[in-house]
């Protein structure tokens, strides 16, 4: 019973890895935003995000900043179409996710490994606790 269990386990693992390190084509990349997915994921690779990111922003049309004109917000509230609505919530929220890749690429930069793997959060600590000793 136990071998059982260990090997469900082990087989959970192995599907959870492979999941996780799946491949995306430049087409993927060019179609969708799985640089979102990737800013989520601890064992993305730094480049291939930045790749993906760089790519998809060559085939769509990046959403303006937040409030560009004074009184916009109260110009949409008068916005009667349900499709116009439901295109300002898209842009709003790939807005948003713009905002959080440039954070996550700013903050993730310290910790690039050469090929491009990001430190996990406890190689980090480990890194800051010997900068702290040599001190």
């Amino acid at each position: 019973m136990k071998r059982f269990i260990l090997l469900l386990l082990a087989a959970c693992c192995l599907l959870k890895a492979n999941a996780q390190q799946k491949q995306y084509t430049e087409k993927d990349y060019a179609r969708n935003p799985v640089w979102i997915d990737m800013t989520e994921d601890t064992s993305a690779n730094y480049f291939e995000a930045e790749k993906a990111y760089k790519i998809y922003w060559q085939h769509h049309e990046k959403p303006g900043g937040e409030n560009d004109v004074i009184g916009e917000h109260a110009e949409r509230e008068k916005i009667p179409s349900k499709h116009k609505q439901q295109k300002i919530q898209q842009d709003n929220k790939m807005r948003m996710a713009v905002k959080k890749y440039e954070h996550w690429h700013q903050r993730m930069f310290p910790y690039v490994q050469k090929d491009g793997r990001i430190l996990t959060p406890s190689e980090r600590l480990t890194l800051f606790e010997e900068q702290k000793k040599n001190k």
